[in-house]
């Protein structure tokens, strides 16, 4: 924490505690010593080394955003409304070969201040030039799963599990404590059979994360059905590649069995209903059946090229609304639920429920202050509302103050650890840069 040994956040309004009971607080203080949560309600101290004001405030669990390609901020607005297979080919493809370390380090700036901004506190990410995605995480004092795609067709060496193994030994000797590593094949399609086995592999002896895409698009599941005579999901259980350690994002288009064998292997899943609706794959995640399988899932926002952007508050409000619609049902995804995704079930997909994910002592402090103040936000009817407004109501924009691992990275949205102007003049030229880059390839 810097120079400061404790932290005080005094007379919140109401704490959204996300603990076992779900318990919502009033008018209580949380105090944090040595990074950890140590005590919660009214008979808090009254003084610490840092006091924040909660009045007129709920202070609730940083959002976890468990899917991003982070330096793909860097391509928001650039391809939109488009097919995916012509988004990709036609615009994506054509400008990720002229990324470079740097582009990556100013391009995830640019997403750790967003997600700073609008509440997210720790998010789990596949891309390429992690080392450099890593420094980016370390100087915003972002919580992070990092790991380096592998796509076994792509030419780029820097793509293959070589180099993954390499940055899994780089992520690791950094000791960080806010850095964790991750192994990520890109998907079953991108990846062949030896390729996945050795991810998973590499991952159990690690004890790290496998991030992967399962299922995203009908075009998926039917080029794997055509290829292994089996859905996808099908696959990867016969080749022994499910498990605990996997995150598997969007999980779109399954089958009962596939969900049954999600929920018997205990496969985490990530759901991202903006990037689906966006990218039109035309189907919507089986998330009632998932939960009723005793699948574990979180929310994420899939890459700003997607989305188009990082606002896990957005993605709590689509994702409620997506299944009440589709289901013709108000009951189908309370806004409870809603926040559990985004909250305490994002931390069990990253294996860190026994560290984040609610406020509850003992626990790494990581916590956000929404104003309740704003227009948006009036007026709150009493506690049984609180969870509603912050779900439906509540945008990234009322979030006033962002704290990583007892760090104050925003206060009443003045940045601590990251300066906005430097990141807007870095990332604009960055983006000519690219630009220009690819005119030339």
């Amino acid at each position: 924490m810097g120079a400061h040994v404790s932290l005080l956040i005094r007379d919140c309004s109401w704490i959204v505690t996300q603990d076992p009971s779900r318990a919502v607080l009033r008018d209580s203080s949380v105090y944090v010593e040595d990074r950890r949560i140590v005590q919660i309600g009214k008979e808090a101290p009254r003084d610490a080394d840092r006091v924040l004001d909660g009045k007129g405030m709920v202070l609730l669990p940083g959002l976890i955003n468990t899917h991003t390609h982070i330096p793909m901020v860097i391509f928001r607005g650039y391809a939109d409304d488009m097919p995916l297979q012509e988004w990709l080919s036609s615009k994506i493809w054509k400008l990720e070969p002229n990324m470079t370390g740097e582009t990556c380090y100013w391009a995830t700036m640019l997403g750790c201040l967003e997600m700073i901004a609008s509440g997210t506190t720790t998010f789990n990410d596949m891309y390429f030039f992690v080392e450099n995605v890593a420094q980016a995480v370390q100087d915003a004092g972002l919580r992070a799963v990092l790991s380096s795609v592998i796509i076994d067709v792509a030419p780029d060496p820097k793509l293959h599990k070589e180099n993954a193994g390499k940055v899994l030994e780089f992520l690791k000797g950094l000791r960080h404590p806010l850095v964790t590593a991750a192994i990520a094949p890109h998907a079953a399609y991108s990846c062949s059979e030896e390729t996945l086995l050795w991810a998973k592999e590499r991952a159990d002896r690690e004890q790290v994360l496998v991030h992967t895409h399962i299922a995203e698009t009908k075009t998926e599941q039917a080029d794997i059905e055509n290829k292994r005579k089996m859905k996808v999901v099908e696959y990867l259980d016969k080749i022994e590649f499910l498990g605990p350690n996997v995150v598997g994002a969007h999980c779109v288009w399954l089958s009962g069995k596939e969900i049954s064998l999600l929920g018997r292997s205990r496969t985490k899943v990530a759901h991202c209903p903006v990037s689906n609706m966006k990218l039109a794959v035309g189907g919507v995640a089986p998330l009632p059946e998932l939960l009723q399988s005793h699948v574990c899932v979180g929310l994420g926002t899939d890459g700003a090229a997607s989305n188009n952007t990082l606002n896990m508050f957005e993605t709590m409000k689509f994702c409620a609304l997506l299944h009440k619609h589709t289901r013709s049902d108000a009951t189908a995804l309370p806004a409870q639920m809603a926040l559990d995704l985004a909250t305490i079930e994002g931390a069990r997909v990253l294996g860190m429920e026994g560290k984040i994910g609610s406020i509850e002592a003992g626990k790494r402090a990581d916590m956000i202050l929404v104003d309740t103040r704003s227009p948006n936000m009036m007026p709150i009817h009493g506690k049984e509302t609180v969870i509603s407004d912050l779900v439906y109501s509540a945008s990234g924009a009322n979030v006033d103050t962002t704290i990583v691992d007892g760090n104050v990275l925003m206060e009443k949205h003045q940045f601590a650890t990251l300066d906005p102007r430097v990141i807007a003049d870095k990332i604009d030229k960055a983006t000519q840069d690219l630009l220009a880059r690819s005119t030339h390839t």
